[in-house]
């Protein structure tokens, strides 16, 4: 018996798909069969553009990503040069050295079961 190997549902070849029939084939169905496989390469046509458009917004996405890294990286190299890493606090973007930040204690709540 032969290893199927199919990565997806959409793979399998079934009597649908390779069109064997239980039946003979009427004459005068070619017209039919024409319009049919034209439906499906006008299908196939646009998934593949949709395709072609989410990889196109990958590869976008993904050099913003790397563009990204790269500024943190470097935000993180100046930060680790620096005798004390700044903090940025509030919406006016403020930068105070971690000495500056004053922290409350938690409160701390006892719970009986």
């Amino acid at each position: 018996m032969k290893a199927v190997t199919a990565k997806g549902l959409s793979d399998l070849r079934t009597a649908t798909t390779t069109r064997v029939r239980s039946r003979p084939r009427h004459k005068g169905t070619a017209h039919l069969n024409i319009y049919l496989l034209s439906m499906e390469r006008q299908r196939l046509e646009t998934e593949l553009r949709c395709l072609e458009k989410r990889q196109a917004n990958i590869h976008e996405r993904l050099g913003k990503i790397c563009q990204e890294m790269g500024e943190f990286q470097q935000e993180t190299e100046q930060e680790r040069l620096s005798s004390e890493p700044l903090i940025n606090i509030g919406a006016e973007g403020k930068q105070l050295a971690p000495t500056q930040c004053k922290r409350r204690p938690w409160k701390k709540i006892a719970l009986d079961y």
